[in-house]
């Protein structure tokens, strides 16, 4: 089955001022309390940098562009603020994870690459950019669990949930 996401997560209170002055910007509560997404979808990139020039390829991130990342360091200055990436089919994929806070990166870019094992113990780079919001693991379920990322199978999803 296949997987994919794009998004920004942190608090409401730093993703309502983007989702106000960003039309394509749609905000979706997630399961912790307090949580939200924004899916990073091709018109809200092209909305923030019209040409979607993207980051260096060496971070890890094939949808994070200039533009987006100015955004995230600038939404920082309210808390942290996470952009997350994930494309799997199956158990084979890759994802990658930033946080930033007070305008800086504070963890990342970590990568899993496609030829990576995935990591024992909820190392993963979006489980501990989850743990930089404060999520926390319960019993056997991770970060990504408990923060519901799983609800939604594809980026576009997240747009009508």
């Amino acid at each position: 089955m296949h997987y994919e996401l794009s998004a920004i997560v942190s608090t409401s209170q730093v993703l309502e001022p983007i989702s106000a002055r960003h039309r394509c910007a749609r905000l979706v509560p997630l399961a912790t309390v307090n949580l939200a997404l924004i899916p990073v979808t091709g018109d809200l990139v092209l909305e923030l940098d019209r040409q979607g020039i993207r980051v260096s390829p060496e971070t890890g991130f094939w949808q994070l562009s200039i533009g987006l990342q100015r955004l995230l360091a600038t939404a920082s200055a309210r808390g942290p603020i996470a952009y997350l990436e994930a494309d799997y089919f199956g158990r084979e994929g890759r994802q990658t994870a930033a946080v930033w806070h007070s305008g800086v990166t504070i963890y990342g870019p970590r990568i899993l690459g496609r030829n990576e094992s995935f990591p024992a113990g909820g190392n993963s780079p979006i489980c501990g950019a989850l743990r930089q919001l404060g999520v926390v693991a319960v019993g056997h379920r991770d970060e990504f669990v408990v923060a519901g990322l799983g609800r939604c199978r594809r980026t576009v999803d997240w747009c009508a949930s």
